[in-house]
């Protein structure tokens, strides 16, 4: 995304320069849309991700059958 973003101002740049490489300005106005579309997709992949990263780690520190004894009180 970092890259289509920086691909986008350089176009607006090259756009900007000539009245010839119009087309440019278009193509960054369909990298936005691209970034724009991509935004709720990544978050969608990233934030169960990261709860079943958190998930796996709170196992290891209680150990493999952790999951199978059910948390204790005093273990939270």
């Amino acid at each position: 995304m970092v890259v289509a973003f920086v691909a986008s101002i350089v176009f607006l740049v090259k756009a900007d320069a000539d009245v010839d490489n119009a087309a440019y300005g278009y193509l960054a106005i369909f990298l936005w849309f691209g970034i724009a579309a991509a935004v709720p997709v990544l978050l969608a992949l990233g934030i169960p991700a990261i709860v079943m990263t958190r998930r796996v780690r709170q196992q290891e520190r209680l150990g493999h059958d952790a999951v199978y004894r059910g948390l204790k009180v005093g273990e939270q």
